[in-house]
């Protein structure tokens, strides 16, 4: 059972404990801190038929004549592995069962649309789930659909007819290549080699630009997986107390997701205290916490394929120590400073080089670096500025049918930010332990060290991100995950308050694993 002492009583256990650091003074709770109630929004719709035309429609109007190809996830090796969609697919569709593609043919004015699908075979379907076939599928999306034993007959008379083959890579992002050979890049290579003088081309660059200005119906999804991810964050606030393992805040999180609708996690569930606070991509969960360390939970429901990404850094004691405020504050005001510029017209650069200038400014205020422009050695020469020895990633990213959406305030799209963007702000520090010690060895380097090694021993291990997400509107920007406390008294006072999940804590059983899990 979670239980809270008495501010006295707690800070004697932890300084018999051998805490860390001295509890700092907690100012009283504010009474928003537990005021935010679910917001009462009907649930969003799906993506619309004709809203998957539209796109369709708008990819083909950038892309030149010729015959496209945009493939679908095929089933998994075994089917007892989990199966996601290739999001360019969904996106063009609307179908999430494996084996599916899409072929259009584009020539001048004339267009025609043909959907593959695997066919039934209720054999199969005993194992699998029941598939869509041809005439269901038709139905559907509003394309024409066929069996997928006919696309390559399909394939051969249309490439007969033009050397324009076009393809989606099934990748996410920016499309960057791989090490392993893709199922578009084998299709490609047998085409070319079957009909002379096809040159396969990859579209990708169209198709991202057309994702980035995210439209009505898919803000709503966005919003609710939003939502979710607070309802989250909010449960493992709650939960949070020393001994617990990482791994069991991660369950609670996973566990809000699919109990309030989402598919999945929209990415891989980053649960990191203490040392691992400072890995920006922590994997495990798989480590016991304590009082005075730090955990950053770095999250995200996918809702009908769109995920959110919402970060929160929480004290474990329930109570942020002097130097984890410190940090804590500096990293909260970047944030800020760059969410106050966030507007039509803004530039992602812009509002990065705001934050930095306060990450770097409040870093010098702790003597974590020498001055807010100070620099280090590079080992293969040249020089960096010091702050990003504890803030090393960029300020935000797109968030989508893909956790790293396109956006268009990235330069490739325009930019700056539109009406219809959607956005994170993340800006973090991460101390780590080790932070000096693998540096150039040079004597501007080493004279750096001498100086700063003693405050970097003050606040090891301490990592804090904070990360919100945000739709751009005709008025300004909308921080769409408010309801996530991110002030330190509102964290403080949601995390006094006692959790259900903890009730059901089978304490033992943890502590069994203790001696037996792996570090």
């Amino acid at each position: 059972m979670k239980t809270r002492l008495p501010s006295a009583a707690l800070a004697l256990m932890l300084a018999g404990a051998g805490a860390l650091h001295a509890q700092a003074p907690v100012p009283p709770p504010r009474a928003s801190a537990d005021a935010w109630t679910v917001p009462a929004t009907p649930p969003p719709a799906p993506i619309s038929r004709e809203e998957h035309a539209r796109r369709r429609a708008a990819l083909l109007a950038r892309v030149p004549d010729g015959v496209l190809v945009v493939l679908g996830a095929d089933e998994p090796e075994a089917d007892y592995m989990t199966f996601a969609q290739s999001s360019p697919f969904r996106y063009l569709t609307g179908v999430v069962e494996p084996g599916a593609a899409l072929v259009v043919e584009k020539s001048g004015g004339r267009v025609r649309e043909t959907l593959f699908v695997l066919p039934r075979n209720p054999a199969q379907e005993v194992w699998q789930g029941t598939r869509l076939g041809a005439e269901r599928a038709t139905a559907l999306t509003g394309i024409p659909a066929r069996t997928r034993d006919g696309m390559e007959a399909m394939l051969d008379s249309a490439l007969a007819r033009t050397p324009s083959l076009l393809l989606v890579s099934p990748l996410t992002g920016d499309g960057s290549a791989t090490e392993w050979l893709r199922p578009d890049q084998e299709l490609a290579a047998a085409l070319a080699a079957k009909h002379a003088g096809v040159e396969p081309r990859w579209v990708d660059d169209e198709l991202f630009a057309i994702r980035a200005v995210k439209s009505p119906a898919e803000l709503a999804l966005l919003r609710r997986a939003i939502l979710i991810t607070v309802l989250a964050q909010r449960a493992a606030m709650r939960a949070v107390e020393p001994g617990m393992n990482e791994f069991e805040v991660h369950a609670l999180i996973e566990g809000t997701f699919r109990r309030n609708g989402a598919e999945r996690p929209g990415f891989g569930s980053i649960v990191g205290s203490g040392p691992n606070s400072t890995t920006l991509h922590y994997r495990a969960a798989d480590r016991f916490m304590e009082a005075g360390e730090t955990l950053v939970m770095d999250v995200g429901a996918s809702y009908r394929g769109y995920s959110a990404d919402v970060t929160r850094t929480v004290p474990v004691g329930g109570r942020f120590t002097p130097e984890q405020r410190a940090v804590y504050e500096i990293v909260l005001a970047a944030q800020k400073a760059a969410e106050a510029e966030a507007r039509p017209g803004a530039t992602l650069g812009g509002i990065s080089q705001t934050a930095d200038r306060v990450i770097a400014t409040g870093l010098a205020r702790l003597g974590l670096i020498e001055a807010p422009d100070a620099t280090f050695d590079l080992a293969g020469g040249g020089t960096s500025p010091q702050h990003r020895m504890f803030y090393m990633h960029g300020l935000g990213h797109g968030i989508g049918l893909d956790v790293h959406d396109p956006e268009p305030a990235y330069p490739a799209y325009g930019g700056r930010f539109v009406v219809g963007s959607a956005f994170t702000i993340e800006p973090g520090i991460y101390v780590r332990a080790d932070a000096l010690d693998h540096l150039a060895d040079t004597p501007r380097n080493r004279a750096m060290i001498a100086k700063l090694r003693p405050v970097v021993q003050r606040y090891r291990n301490i990592g804090v991100r904070i990360e919100d997400d945000y739709f751009i509107t005709e008025g300004g920007v909308e921080r769409v995950s408010e309801g996530a406390p991110r002030e330190i008294a509102e964290i403080e006072a949601l995390m006094a308050r006692p959790s259900e999940w903890n009730a059901e804590r089978r304490e033992g059983v943890v502590e069994w694993y203790r001696g037996t899990g792996p570090r």
